[in-house]
Parts: C-alpha cells; sequence; structure tokens
C-alpha cells in the first residue's frame, strides 16, 4: 500500500505524470470536480492492485469496495460524509469495475485516506 498515499504517488508508480489532468472545461462546472476525482481514484486504485488483474470474469476472485455513509451525524464527519466499511459482493456490482480493490484491507485504507476525492466523486454540493 506504499503506492497509494496519494494521487501523485499511485500516478508516478504507474508511470503517469501526476500533472496532466483530465481536460475538464467543457462540463459543466457542477461535474467538473466529480470527473477530476474520477480520474484519480482510478488512478489510486490501480496502483492498489499492485500488479494483481482484477479480472469481472472470474467469480473466484473477490473484489473491494469502500462504502459510505451519509449521515450528518456520523462521529468525526461534520461534512455528513464518511467511510463506513469494505463490502465484497458475489453477483452484483454498486461501484465501476475501475473502483475496486484486490483486499478488504487495501479498500478500506483507499476509503478513509482518500475520502474527499470519493466525496468529491459522490457528493453534490
Amino acid at each position: 500500500m506504499k503506492n497509494i498515499e496519494s494521487f501523485e504517488s499511485a500516478a508516478q508508480h504507474l508511470g503517469i505524470d501526476p500533472t496532466k489532468l483530465p481536460d475538464v472545461s467543457m462540463l459543466p462546472e457542477a461535474s467538473q470536480k466529480a470527473v477530476v476525482a474520477f480520474y484519480k481514484i482510478s488512478i489510486i486504485s490501480q496502483a492498489s492492485w499492485d500488479g494483481i488483474t482484477i479480472d469481472w470474469y472470474n467469480w473466484d476472485q473477490r473484489k473491494y469496495y469502500p462504502w459510505f455513509d451519509m449521515s450528518a451525524d456520523k462521529v468525526g464527519s461534520s461534512s455528513g460524509f464518511s467511510y463506513d466499511d469494505c463490502l465484497y459482493d458475489v453477483t452484483p456490482s454498486f461501484v465501476g469495475s475501475r473502483l475496486v480493490y484486490p483486499s478488504s484491507e487495501v479498500a478500506k485504507y483507499v476509503g478513509k485516506n482518500h475520502i474527499e476525492l470519493y466525496r468529491d466523486l459522490m457528493v453534490i454540493d
């Protein structure tokens, strides 16, 4: 997990220039932050695979994703958006395949340490 401490370190691990972000200028302002957040989380996710290939056709390979709570009364969350748990599911998919992790430990780490990116992606202010 040493490679996913930040978007910059994840991008460098994959050989991607972290200063070159997608051009979102043609999008509505309300969508720009979410698109950049998705890009960054996708890079972080891919870097966290650390050589593992995520195979959506392999039912025996577990795939994990962080789960968040929107309750405003959640302890430690002034924004009402907080990391809640890590889930594994067999058949349905609630997240895109780019946003999964090879273990529950990695999903928890990324969910907790990159919560602002997830908030930017999932919450419309």
